[in-house]
Order: structure tokens, then C-alpha cells, then sequence
């Protein structure tokens, strides 16, 4: 045959034909793999398989064929969300029979309550598979529901997922709060009520069982507080509509609002300036004035009289920055007038309107457990711990925990899902997001059996601004990836594969291979902005969360253009623009892509503008471009201008040229330097 081949064909030809056949098959399996990304896939333990995802989470199984391990009712869960009294004294065996004191039975029996094993934040995989059909999930259809249960001796608000994953006894449990609230914070940017109305019915998908609403000044107050509300604000039908909705949808509705700082929005004017701590800071009161407590009395009643069947106000009280300033005030240490202030207002509270007043922590980490105990808050507010960090533990400690539970009977936990790692942020890095609500899941199961009453919930908040006088952060729609991702994996207690079909179907996504797996935030930052995963989703918002993916390629492209025109190369620095010395041909070469850079901005601005009028009113898109786009189109346009006036040079002079004239005002004195008199100096100039 080799032979044959010589006399057919030459050395040479042998082989290009050779390497033509290997280029013929590379192709064809290329094409293969493009088309059946599984035929090289290594199994996963945990991946959900086919069956899972079309028979609500029950596996088919045959005599021959391992079973994949699954999450047992997850896909079908957000058809119906079904909410767990406190307890549940009778459960049911896989043989229908009722097994009574449901807690011995799954302190005993621990792997044989819940279903198969989750990926645990900071662990590694399960490697165990349990052999009983509970535990793997197996049951006959409608013996084991896809609830929250209670589980052996902890807390009976600590609850475990039965159709979540299952345990192995040498592995934590799966722990998921209550509570799980939602913080709207509408602060100076108010999206519409109906956008509102959209993400709620999103938000108990979810899993969400309630709002934590931060009004500030966007509520209708009237009478002597009529000054304090924002000329956009919502009317008292708005507020109720949206109430109502929540309400339809069973989700639970706390108002916030701040009672020591963050009252700016009422301390910036001049009605209520003489309230100050600080005269010349409008950040936080003066609580030895009787007229402070008579605006906070104010400001809870306007409150209240929408949200009659609360059973929880927030009070706020965080970061008072501005404490014991003021004449009577600096006579006191600043604990004991924290404490008494809070007690005050507590007290207001809960004795007025029957409800349970939650504060913020910060103000309270320093103490000790004696001085909380003295100023006996323990029966009167619930403090809500705040940290929006990765490492939870770095900014409250176990220690801190220790102290709370001997004065608290139950604590609260806030994590967040935007407005929480920079100011100015366009779009919120879910990664970081997700760590932190992971940890917090990791830190509330380690805590809560200290308190008595364990934890009473989880608030995920979504700052829109870091205060009243600051710029506005991830507008909402923005976030809402990042809310879904959060509030799931906090409402499930875990994040995994088997959350892919709960999450995309509640994004509405459409169906796609690239959503059979969720998005890999814990091994990757690719895409940490999830702006590649969610090219084909179609939430309240989708189309702006996916043009800040535009935008920032766009600001990334302006910026290096900028730097490169203005700064690496040498023709239109600010030097030459100071002297009017440039070469107009190369300015001609550097500003071949600003037509492409200005219009592309231009189109973008267009578009966003259209996308937010539905979400948002005038003032708010006005504001966000003016913070995000508007300074990008003044660098070009300035650009563009001193270019302009370099290109009109006809003339130069001669080298060298005048020397600069404003050295003097930084204390630098050329003339006395090279010894030169002032005309000398002036002449040269």
C-alpha cells in the first residue's frame, strides 16, 4: 500500500494529504462537540438531571442506572410557596404512617428527614449517599413536601429545608430564616408604584415573605412635616395600592424610619436646623431638646397611619455620627445618651402602637452586656446586626453575638444584595453579594441557639443612596439579579445546581442550554455582573440592567481614550493645550475614533432615557445621567474643543516658550532661584 502511494503520490503530496484529513477531523469534532457539549461532560455529583427537572424533583429510576443526586420538588416549587407554622407535631413516614414528637424522632433520625446533600458554603461536597429513600428524596409522590420544617433541639424559628438536600450527621445543617425581607429603599429616587406592583409577586417567588420599606423623604407627610417630603413623592394612594398588593400576596410590610440620624432629610432645612447636634452638621439630633422627640413623635405617627397592622417598626438609629456636641449633651457620656433615647423612643413606640421596634446594631456592638441590660432594652427593641462584607465575623464577632443574647431574647440579620460596595456603582458585583448572604447563613446557624428565641429574620437591604446628600447607587432594576441570586439561595439556604430552573423561571429567561447550570459565581468573576448570563431574560427591568453592560464597556472605552489622547501621548496635553503648541496632524491621528466614542454615547443616553421613563419619573433619570453619562460626554466635548483650538494654529513660536506663571501660588519662586531679577524674569516670561 506504501508503496502504491509512492508511485501515485510524492513525498510532499503524502503529506498535505495527511495533514488535509487530520484539518477534516479536528472540524467534525468540533462541530460534535458544538452540538453535544455533553459527549465530553464529567458527571457531577450534584448536577440535576433530566427527569428532576420535568417530574418536580421525583428521580425515575431503573435497576441498572445510578441515580443522580437531586434536590427533591425544587423545580416546581415556585408554582406554589407554602409557609410552615412555627411547628408541626405530626409528620408522615413513606408508609403513610404518622409519626408523633416530630423533634425526637429527627434528632435521632437526622439523615432521614431531609433530602440529598447541598454544596455547604465553606465545606467541601458531601460525599455521602444516603441508602434511605427518604433521605434521597424517593418517596411516593405527595409524602414528603418541599416545606420548612423544625429540627431536633434548635430554635423553633431555625428551620431545615426537607425537600432541600440531605445531611450527613458529621455536616451542618441547612439553616434558613423565618423572616426573609426584602428592603426597598426609596430615598430621593422613587421608581413607579406599577414597577413596585411587578417585583413583588418576583420577590415570593422567590421566597420572600416580606418588605422592609425605607420611605424617607419620599412619604406624603402633611401637617408640620409637609416641608420635609420631596416634591415627587408618593401620594397616600400609591402607598396603599402598593400595601394592598403585598398584602394579596401574604407578604409581610415593616416600615423604617430613622429616629436619631440619618435625618438629614429633615435637619437640612431651616424649620428644623436648631434640632441639630451639630449646628453646622444636619446628620443627627439633638435628643436633650423636647422638640426632637416631638418630630420623631411626628414622623412615626405619619407612619404608622398607613401601616395600622404592623406588627414591627425599624427605627433605625444607626451611625449617629454626631453625639454629646452640644452644650447639654457633651455633659453626658455618649452611651448612656444613645441608650436613653432609644428607650424613649421604644418605648413611644410599642406602647402607641402595640408593634416590636427593631433597631440597627452598630451603635450597640461596643457595649457591654450589663450596660444593655441597665437600660433595659432587651424587652423593648430587637437589634438587627449589619454586615454588608464578605467576612461577617471581621465587622461583628462571635463575641458580639454573645453579648446580645444575654439581653436580647431574638436578633435580627441584615445582608444586601446592592448599595453596599461603592457609591457610585452602576451595576451590583454579585459574587461579593452572594458571599456575603452565604455567610450570613453560615453565622446565623451558628448563633441563633444562643438566643432564646433564635433569629427572628433576615432583612436582604438595597441601599439607593449611602445617605441623603450622596449620589445614587445600582438603580433597582439593576439589581434585580442580584436579588434573585440572594434572596433564593437565602430562602433555600444553600447555592447550587438545583437552583438553576427556580431562578432563570423566575427571571424569565428563556430556555436555553446556558440555563441548565447556574451562573458559576463562586469559582469565577467572568461575569460577576451576570450580564452574559442574563442576555436572554426578560424580568421587570431587564432591558436597562442589560444596557449598564453597554455602558460600562462604554465608560471603560472613553476612559482609556481620554487617557490615551490626554496623557501617554504628547500631543494634546494639558501642556500643549496651555501654550497652544501641537502638531495639527497628529491631533487629526489621535481623534479618529472620537466620532465612533461620541456617538455611541449619544445613542446610549437615548436609550437609557427610554428605558427608565417607565421605571422612573423625570427628576431620577435626569439624575442618574447626569452622575453617569453626563461626565463622560464633557470629556470628550473638552477634548474635542482643545483640539479644535490647537488645529486653528497657523503659526508657532519659536522654542523656548513662555514660562509659566502660576508656580508662585504653590511657593515656588523661579526668579530667585536662577537669580534672576523681576524684568529679567518678565522678559523671559
Amino acid at each position: 500500500m506504501a508503496r502504491l502511494l509512492r508511485n501515485i503520490f510524492s513525498l510532499r503530496q503524502c503529506k498535505c494529504l495527511f495533514v488535509s484529513v487530520l484539518l477534516v477531523c479536528a472540524v467534525m469534532v468540533l462541530v460534535a462537540l458544538k452540538l453535544h457539549p455533553d459527549l465530553v461532560k464529567a458527571p457531577f455529583y450534584h448536577e440535576i438531571s433530566n427527569n428532576a427537572l420535568t417530574s418536580g424533583g421525583k428521580t425515575q429510576t431503573s435497576p441498572n442506572k445510578e441515580r443522580v443526586d437531586q434536590q427533591a420538588g425544587d423545580s416546581d416549587w415556585t408554582d406554589s410557596v407554602q409557609f410552615l407554622p412555627h411547628t408541626e407535631p405530626i409528620v408522615t413516614s413513606t408508609g403513610g404512617q404518622a409519626i408523633k414528637g416530630y423533634k425526637a424522632f429527627a434528632t435521632q433520625n437526622l439523615e432521614n428527614v431531609v433530602n440529598s446533600g447541598p454544596i455547604f458554603y465553606h465545606q467541601k461536597v458531601p460525599s455521602y449517599y444516603p441508602a434511605s429513600p427518604i433521605a434521597r428524596g424517593d418517596t411516593p409522590g405527595g409524602e414528603t413536601q418541599s416545606i420548612a420544617r423544625p429540627i431536633g433541639n434548635l430554635p423553633e424559628n431555625v428551620y431545615i429545608s426537607q425537600g432541600a438536600a440531605p445531611v450527613n450527621p458529621k455536616d451542618t445543617p441547612i439553616f434558613v430564616p423565618e423572616r426573609r425581607l426584602v428592603h426597598f429603599d426609596l430615598k430621593g429616587a422613587p421608581p413607579k408604584i406599577d414597577y413596585l406592583q411587578q417585583l413583588i409577586p418576583l420577590i415570593v417567588q422567590l421566597g420572600g415573605t416580606g418588605l422592609l420599606i425605607e420611605y424617607e423623604d419620599m412619604f406624603p407627610y402633611d401637617g408640620v412635616l409637609k416641608s420635609i417630603a420631596a416634591t415627587n413623592h408618593y401620594t397616600r394612594a400609591e402607598i396603599r395600592s402598593l400595601l394592598k398588593v403585598a398584602e394579596a400576596y401574604k407578604l409581610e410590610v415593616i416600615p423604617l424610619v430613622q429616629t436619631f440620624g440619618h435625618l438629614e432629610y429633615a435637619l437640612k432645612l431651616p424649620q428644623f436646623s436648631h434640632l441639630r447636634e451639630n449646628p453646622s452638621v444636619p446628620q443627627a439630633l439633638c435628643p436633650s431638646q423636647n422638640e426632637s422627640f416631638v418630630l420623631i413623635q411626628n414622623l412615626v405617627d405619619q407612619i404608622m397611619s398607613l401601616h395600622e397592622g404592623s406588627k414591627f417598626l425599624h427605627i433605625g438609629c444607626d451611625e449617629v455620627f454626631h453625639m454629646a456636641e452640644c452644650a447639654i449633651c457633651s455633659l453626658k457620656p455618649k452611651d448612656d445618651i444613645f441608650l436613653s433615647h432609644v428607650h424613649r423612643v421604644a418605648s413611644y413606640v410599642t406602647s402607641k402602637y402595640k408593634v416590636k421596634p427593631i433597631i440597627w446594631d452598630d451603635m450597640l456592638r461596643h457595649m457591654t452586656a450589663a450596660a444593655l441590660d441597665d437600660a433595659k432594652l432587651g424587652d423593648l427593641v430587637e437589634p438587627m446586626v449589619w454586615v454588608y462584607a464578605e467576612d461577617v465575623y471581621r465587622f461583628a464577632g462571635s463575641y458580639v453575638f454573645d453579648r446580645y443574647a444575654q439581653v436580647f431574647p431574638s436578633f435580627w440579620i441584615s445582608s444586601a444584595f446592592k448599595g453596599a460596595f461603592g457609591e457610585t456603582m452602576i451595576v451590583p458585583d454579585v459574587t461579593r453579594h452572594l458571599e456575603n448572604n452565604l455567610n450570613w447563613l453560615d453565622v446565623g446557624r451558628t448563633e441563633s441557639p444562643k438566643f432564646r428565641q433564635g433569629l427572628r429574620g433576615l432583612a436582604i437591604t438595597g441601599w439607593q443612596r449611602y445617605d441623603h446628600f450622596s449620589n445614587l447607587c445600582e438603580l433597582l432594576p439593576a439589581a434585580i439579579p442580584s436579588l434573585a441570586v440572594n434572596l433564593l439561595t437565602t430562602s433555600r439556604g444553600y447555592y447550587n445546581q438545583s437552583l438553576a430552573p427556580s431562578l432563570y423561571k423566575a427571571l424569565s429567561c428563556q430556555k436555553a442550554p446556558r440555563y441548565e447550570k447556574i451562573p458559576e459565581l463562586r469559582t469565577s468573576r467572568s461575569d460577576r455582573f451576570l450580564h452574559e448570563k442574563m442576555t436572554m431574560c426578560f424580568f421587570p427591568g431587564a432591558h436597562f440592567f442589560k444596557s449598564t453592560g453597554r455602558i460600562l464597556r462604554l465608560e471603560k472605552e472613553i476612559e482609556e481614550f481620554v487617557l490615551l489622547t490626554t496623557k501617554r501621548k504628547g500631543w494634546l496635553t494639558e501642556y500643549s493645550v496651555r501654550h497652544n503648541y501641537s502638531s495639527p496632524a497628529r491631533i487629526d491621528e489621535l481623534l479618529r475614533d472620537l466620532p465612533y466614542l461620541s456617538g455611541s454615547l449619544n445613542a446610549v443616553a437615548k436609550q437609557t432615557m427610554d428605558m427608565l421613563k417607565h421605571i422612573f419619573d423625570i427628576h431620577t433619570v435626569s439624575e442618574w445621567m447626569e452622575q453617569k453619562l453626563l461626565p463622560l460626554f464633557e470629556k470628550l466635548d473638552r477634548i474635542q474643543m482643545d483640539a479644535a483650538t490647537l488645529r486653528s494654529q497657523k503659526y508657532w513660536p519659536v522654542r523656548p516658550l513662555k514660562l509659566f506663571d502660576g508656580w508662585q501660588q504653590y511657593g515656588l519662586n523661579f526668579g530667585s532661584v536662577f537669580n534672576l531679577n523681576e524684568t529679567q524674569f518678565s522678559t523671559r516670561h
